[in-house]
């Protein structure tokens, strides 16, 4: 039931009227209700649960109208709010649905919750998460940094700034929001606080060690009400209420403070608020003793750590001390190889250092450049990043003496120079055709952080400057947190994107003496807000800059619009491993298939049989399997090529439709990617959505995920099921994990015994639980995923498909009626199509095609174009044919006309693409619309098919094309919605993975439903029970219960095996008594080298792939491969990482096996020795070399190796 109230505050909120409505309701024994106001309006809802809630509540607070006069009930009390009545009456409108299912299911969770004892990670009880908010005043704050004063090394605070301004620092749930009384506003994210200092005195304080910049803010202000709130004219709110704005945004997001602020905002990382020692301003003022205690208990508030703090000025400003640093990088007398300056500014850019610490090590780094050369400095310097520690009161001071930090640097210079060359010196040489090493950088709204450099696949750039990788630097623009700046309609970003963001664009980035300045972005790369930077460089006797760099790949001069010119460079941005000589003459221009305005070859050409030949020579030997399909740029072209066995000679031809501009002559073919085998199946949300609408059974979904599920319970249940997991995961192939597991098991060696394999599973397998479960990531075995080309020969008729794959070496063709063909993102019902996929005759051209979906080139309008808009010049398209899948109806595809790209009518500048990257990064909205439609087709009686839905299809198509257009999307056709989600947008409970124990589930505390954070980064959102199939999935899944099952199978195993010992120690056992005689003691300083360097491999990419720059992953994720998403399945940005994470691992891991095995590339005579001594070292406990050794996962690449060689050993010996 609804009741609708009346005379509420027009400034006030749906939180700030829940929260005084709590007193009244509570009196009541009223729990379930929503309270709804719209922002400016003078009336809002309430959304009772019960009807006789509803009329309890009414005939305590409510009027009936009489003769449209609202006149108060018998024995009713008005309320009064904000020092004004509110009237409360029954609403003529019926209440909506979806907030009373929310409200329902808040009950059933409440209940549910009642019934259990929420427990954290450690499994003690949940803290009472109602102590939040928690206020507390404050007199004064400084921004600044931790030191430690001489002799003794004693912690001191050193502020940088002050200021002298009051206001109210309010506890959440997230974070700590610092309101001050000039309007300006700091949240510091408990997400990015180290640790929180009590300094209790007559002047008490509270200091924040922050691991990266808070956010800061100021409000915006309409000049006339702030006029007229000074002359105190109609203004009956309070203070803090009267700088809220009746519409728009609330505040700006500012990158610091003040101009002083500016030179720090992304460096001095520790804040002192002191707080007020008497109070009569926060009503519900305790005392600070009582509030700082009362905050320990509170629920994911960081560690309080209780220490006395003396306060001392600085020597120098910080920006003179950081200026005196560049000074010296950027000398000509001495100079500093650029590598190696790279390196020493990021010591104290990224804050690991204080600029003056880092100047007085320069003199030590540069004598081991001179003992030891570039690559072992470099290394070196970068190799201390991940053995320095945040200061604070819980690390001693003598970790950042000078001496400390000489020896840390003598110690990895020692190291290195036992090996000889690096593991990044060694993959750039063995990969030099495929890679390159470079340096990169993250724009934060208050810093430059710089990482790397890391390997990166090469472009047409990079290929052509072979000798000049060092002046070309990769460029991500993010939020403090390595997130996109996240949009909010209460925050204008303006001041990041167009102040903070541009002025990088415009200006270039200084490191060392270099400057680099904006050159050009790919298409994927502008999605993830990434781009390159060049700094100027002599080739050939000339000195290049961006734009002659740009120049001399083509001519874009007759492209006006800055989408379409940034898209076309862009091409040469494109990620192409492969290269292949060619001869120009056998390139030729073809016609496209053109009908009814519609282009049938879209993006696809072919090439003769001799050339795929050269293309296999050049490709990396991976795979019994030959391509017959590239994704191809060469020169102004992009698109696939495929096959044609018809082409006699050296014959490549390009379609009109795959040349986008005029490129310069160039010789190479470069190769993006080929169709080595078909990739799996899976469906998602928006898929599956469009099936049920099409009458597609749900048991067809259930039964799929139930057997995903059920192979995932039984991971463990067999060493054959857990190697088979690994295989199909890629986890440990470089060290043959899935071997050493059967092998263990062989062995009589049971790996359910070892704490790490267990997590290195559980980590694994939930992982892709989330993804079943949160993106509805179901696979289907009859079903792949294929690029797309056309029929060149005609052999196909309308409505008709060939499909052809490789399977266990074999060759299938696809034959049957009713295929199911799609292509992502599909959000139009018509964007999946029934197909009839046909065999063609023997000897045909098309049978001499692999992993591929080749279209018909007849009827009206071609078939990738229906499917979500798709071409051929690279996209993939999904193929179904499980006879369990029946739709019982299709739709009409959407046919979007195209829109023309935004033209400025002169030639394109370098400001014009800076100016689209940084609106495409404000205004980009497409996901947005995906999660909009997902609930609009959940909540309407049409699914995909209404109207609405229909709508945002459209505007999804929109938002896809924006980057090459540069038209973004009209927000403002958005249909109206309720504003509640179905319960599988919801996230699921928090996760950790600790060192020990591995998987740890975290209970969120109890909230009240309607209770809102200051931190409008993080909307709550509510959810109802979906009734639809996706509802139906996602409550199929208790992840929790899943990953509890496969734990308590493993305890149970080893409660029965009393006898159990750690399986490495088992297995060094077993090479000790089948080696006796095998001398390996001398290698055993070599193998700690080894273990050294296979370490601080891990430890990099620990740091420098986690999405938030100032923290790390864990072991697990890196040796798993891949990064778990703490709330639910894998972000965007976090697949894309665990991606390169995966590769990067591996090509260590390669490292150090080939280090172990081979000397020269040829297999050691000595590799059984190494693997030994390997295997002794691993189980070596040191705790003088710090956290060296806190690793694990060593033991297990030098334990797999060992068995492997002892193996290798007993077949020689038996051979005798």
């Amino acid at each position: 039931m609804e009741v609708h109230v009346r005379n509420v505050p027009q400034r006030t909120t749906s939180n700030g009227l829940s929260k005084f409505l709590k007193a009244p309701l509570s009196k009541l024994s009223i729990f379930d209700v929503h309270v709804a106001k719209s922002s400016g309006a003078v009336s809002a809802n309430l959304t009772f649960l019960s009807i006789d809630d509803a009329n309890k509540f009414l005939a305590h607070h409510g009027q009936v109208r009489v003769a449209a006069k609202p006149t108060r009930n018998k024995g009713a009390v008005n309320l009064r709010f904000l020092n004004q009545p509110i009237y409360c009456e029954k609403s003529i409108r019926e209440a909506n649905p979806y907030t009373i299912r929310v409200l329902k299911k808040e009950k059933q969770d409440r209940e549910n919750r009642a019934n259990e004892v929420p427990r954290l990670r450690n499994n003690a009880p949940a803290k009472n998460g109602r102590i939040l908010p928690i206020s507390l005043e404050c007199l004064s704050f400084s921004c600044g940094i931790w030191d430690y004063a001489s002799p003794d090394s004693k912690l001191i605070f050193v502020p940088l700034q002050n200021w002298d301004i009051g206001g109210v620092a309010r506890f959440g749930q997230r974070a700590m929001v610092l309101r001050l009384s000039s309007g300006q506003r700091i949240d510091f994210r408990y997400s990015s606080t180290v640790d929180i200092t009590n300094v209790a005195s007559q002047l008490p304080c509270l200091i924040f060690s922050m691991a990266d910049p808070p956010l800061f803010f100021e409000d915006i202000v309409n000049p006339v009400e702030e006029l007229l709130a000074e002359l105190n004219i109609n203004n009956q709110s309070s203070p803090m209420e009267s700088r809220t704005r009746k519409a728009g945004p609330e505040r700006h997001r500012v990158p610091h403070l003040n101009a002083q602020h500016k030179p720090i905002a992304g460096n001095c990382l520790v804040y002192r608020v002191v707080l007020a020692p008497h109070s009569s301003s926060i009503s519900d003022y305790r005392n600070i003793g009582k509030n700082i205690h009362l905050l320990r208990e509170a629920h994911g508030i960081p560690v309080l750590v209780d220490h006395q703090i003396d306060v001392v000025e600085p020597k120098e400003p910080y920006e003179t001390s950081f200026q005196k640093l560049c000074n010296t990088l950027s000398s000509v007398v001495d100079p500093i190889p650029f590598a190696l300056q790279f390196q020493i500014q990021r010591l104290a850019q990224n804050n690991y250092l204080t600029p003056a610490r880092v100047l007085e090590l320069i003199p030590e780094i540069k004598r081991i450049l001179s003992r030891s050369g570039l690559s072992i400095c470099v290394n070196a310097v970068r190799t201390i990043c991940n053995r320095i520690k945040f200061p604070g009161p819980n690390v001693e001071g003598t970790e950042f003496l000078l001496q400390t930090l000489i020896e840390l640097l003598r110690e990895s210079q020692e190291q290195l120079n036992r090996h000889g060359t690096s593991v990044d010196d060694v993959i750039s040489e063995e990969l030099s055709d495929n890679v390159a090493i470079i340096h990169r950088a993250k724009v934060t709204p208050s810093n430059v952080l710089l990482t790397g450099p890391e390997i990166e696949t090469k472009n047409r750039i990079l290929r052509k400057y072979p000798r000049n990788h060092d002046c070309f630097l990769r460029v991500t623009f993010c939020d403090e947190d390595g997130q996109p700046v996240r949009f909010s309609s209460k925050i204008s970003n303006e001041l990041i994107f167009h102040g903070r963001f541009k002025e990088v664009l415009e200006n270039g980035i200084h490191i060392g003496d270099r400057q680099f300045a904006f050159l050009g972005f790919s298409h994927s790369s502008l999605r993830s807000q990434t781009c390159w930077f060049m700094a100027p460089f002599i080739c050939n006797g000339e000195l290049l800059w961006d734009r002659m760099v740009i120049r001399d790949l083509g001519d874009f001069s007759s492209i006006t619009s800055p989408a379409k010119s940034a898209a076309r460079i862009g091409q040469v941005f494109s990620d192409t491993p492969t290269a292949v000589k060619i001869d120009p003459t056998t390139v030729s221009m073809v016609p496209d298939v053109e009908r009814n305005g519609h282009t049938f070859s879209d993006g696809v050409g072919t090439i003769s049989s001799s050339v795929m030949e050269k293309i296999w020579d050049k490709l990396a030997k991976n795979s019994g399997v030959k391509p017959t399909l590239f994704q191809i740029r060469w020169s102004g072209a992009k698109g696939m090529l495929s096959l044609d066995s018809t082409l006699q000679g050296d014959v490549v031809r390009i379609r009109n439709s795959m040349e986008k501009f005029k490129g310069t002559n160039n010789t190479d073919l470069e190769i993006c990617e080929a169709a080595w085998k078909p990739l799996p199946l899976y469906l998602n949300r928006q898929f599956i959505k469009i099936l049920e609408d099409m009458g597609v059974q749900e048991s067809f979904f259930l039964n799929l995920q139930k057997k995903e599920v059920e192979r995932l319970r039984m991971i463990t249940a067999s060493s054959f099921n857990t190697s088979s997991f690994l295989k199909r995961q890629s986890i440990g192939l470089v060290i043959d994990l899935p071997w050493f597991i059967t092998k263990l098991h062989a062995l009589n060696i049971n790996f359910r015994d070892d704490e790490f394999l267990r997590n290195v599973l559980e980590v694994a397998s939930l992982i892709e639980l989330r993804l079943l479960k949160h993106k509805t990531r179901i696979p289907v075995q009859k079903g792949k995923h294929l690029h797309g080309i056309m029929d060149e020969y005609g052999i196909l008729e309308e409505g008709q498909i060939f499909c052809c794959f490789t399977e266990e070496g074999k060759t299938m063709f696809l034959k049957g009626e009713n295929i199911i063909i799609s292509r992502a993102p599909a959000l139009h019902p018509g964007d999946v199509q029934l197909v009839n996929a046909v065999t063609v005759p023997a000897g045909s051209p098309l049978r001499a095609l692999r992993n591929c979906v080749v279209f018909n080139q007849k009827g009206a309008r071609d078939l990738p174009s229906q499917l979500s808009g798709g071409d051929l010049d690279g996209d993939r398209y999904y193929v179904i044919w499980d006879g369990d899948a029946r739709p019982k109806v299709t739709y009409t595809p959407a046919d979007y006309a195209r829109q023309p790209p935004v033209d400025i009518r002169r030639p394109v500048e370098r400001t014009d693409m800076t100016d689209f990257f940084i609106k495409f990064m404000e205004t980009d909205q497409l996901g947005r619309i995906a999660v909009m439609h997902r609930i609009l087709a959940d909540q309407r009686s049409g699914g995909t098919s209404d109207p609405d839905c229909i709508t945002l299809a459209a505007m999804h198509s929109t938002a896809v094309d924006f980057s090459k257009t540069g038209i973004p999307v009209d927000m403002s056709k958005l249909p109206q919605y309720t504003p509640c989600r179905p319960d599988f947008e919801a996230p699921g409970p928090w996760v950790e993975i600790e060192s020990k124990e591995g998987l740890q589930f975290q209970d969120a505390p109890d909230q009240d439903a309607d209770y809102q954070d200051d931190d409008d980064d993080f909307v709550k959102y509510r959810y109802y029970e979906s009734e639809k199939v996706l509802g139906t999935l996602y409550r199929s899944i208790d992840e929790r219960k899943i990953i509890s099952e496969i734990q308590e199978r493993a305890a149970a195993h080893t409660r029965e095996n009393r006898s159990a010992r750690d399986i490495i120690l088992s297995v060094w056992g077993y090479v000790q008594r089948t080696c006796p005689f095998v001398e390996w003691m001398h290698h055993e300083e070599w193998a700690r080298d080894i273990r050294g360097t296979y370490e601080d491999c891990v430890r990099n990419i620990m740091r420098e792939y986690n999405e938030h720059p100032s923290q790390s992953l864990t072991e697990l994720e890196v040796f798993v491969g891949n990064i778990l998403g703490r709330t639910g399945a894998q972000s965007k940005r976090q697949r894309e990482l665990s991606t390169t994470l995966k590769e990067r691992f591996e090509w260590d891991t390669t490292y150090i096996v080939e280090r172990i095995t081979k000397d020269d590339g040829k297999y050691s005579g000595e590799a059984l020795q190494r693997a030994m001594a390997c295997l002794a070292v691993s189980l070596e406990v040191d705790g003088e070399r710090g956290d060296r050794y806190r690793l694990l996962s060593f033991r297990y690449v030098a334990a797999s190796l060992c068995l492997k060689e002892v193996d290798r050993f007993l077949e020689t010996a038996a051979a005798y």
